[in-house]
């Protein structure tokens, strides 16, 4: 399975000094060398992303994609915003974002369904929609997983099986399948329609214990190893798994 790496995988460094540290070679126990063909940029990186920022991305390594992920740091503060942010609240947050898009020529960008106390899955799904007008490449949403101190949106089966029938791109990241899984059962059927969909953008991997997204690198094979053949081929794979945690 062909890997490519998240800055995600160096949290917490300057954005630029990760990508430094992918491009020079990081490896993972199960992938080995991951690939920097496509680099992911994730808010768990240093350092706001504006126009200068693009610029030297873009001069130092012309070969790499990028693609921003998530509430990536678009201001010098960090700032939480996803697919059931209030639309006028995150609208400026969102711009800045398909600029950044604009500026990388970027081959999508990714985005986390949200809470429920914030849209309702129909709501979030029509978000989702309206983002493409607004970015210069296909908008994703990644679902989530069960969480108790807030209720997220795609958290649970039904609500993936929805998002999927509904036809907007996805993000799939299979450790926070991982974590449905523990709470409802697998559900490999639709785990395997989920990956394969045509409309799936990304596949994130990284390995926890069902209990919490910690970002833990995979050393063993995982229980959705079987299905990794399904994945779109037009999908990129991107590993999440923390390399500072484990040296």
């Amino acid at each position: 399975m062909h890997i490519c790496a998240a800055t995600a995988t160096l949290p917490g460094l300057p954005l630029t000094e990760a990508i430094e540290r992918i491009v020079a070679g990081i490896e993972e126990p199960l992938f080995g060398r991951l690939d920097h063909a496509q680099v992911q940029l994730c808010p768990q990186s240093r350092g706001q992303v504006d126009p200068a920022q693009c610029d030297e991305l873009r001069e130092r390594w012309p070969d790499t994609r990028f693609r921003p992920h998530a509430n990536l740091r678009v201001l010098p503060r960090l700032r939480v915003f996803d697919a059931s942010s209030d639309r006028t609240d995150a609208a400026p947050l969102f711009g800045l974002v398909a600029d950044v898009c604009a500026r990388l020529n970027s081959p999508a960008y990714t985005v986390h369904a949200g809470y429920r106390a914030n849209a309702t899955l129909a709501q979030m799904i029509d978000n989702i929609r309206r983002l493409q007008d607004v970015f210069p490449c296909p908008v994703g949403v990644e679902g989530l997983y069960p969480d108790t101190e807030r209720g997220q949106l795609m958290d649970c089966w039904a609500d993936y099986e929805r998002v999927l029938l509904a036809g907007v791109p996805l993000a799939i990241d299979l450790s926070h399948l991982h974590i449905v899984a523990r709470h409802e059962g697998r559900c490999d059927d639709l785990v395997r329609a989920l990956v394969a969909s045509p409309t799936t953008l990304e596949v994130h991997v990284s390995a926890n214990d069902g209990r919490r997204d910690s970002h833990d690198l995979l050393s063993d094979e995982p229980w959705w190893w079987s299905l990794r053949e399904a994945i779109n081929p037009d999908a990129v794979v991107f590993s999440e798994g923390n390399q500072l945690r484990h040296h």
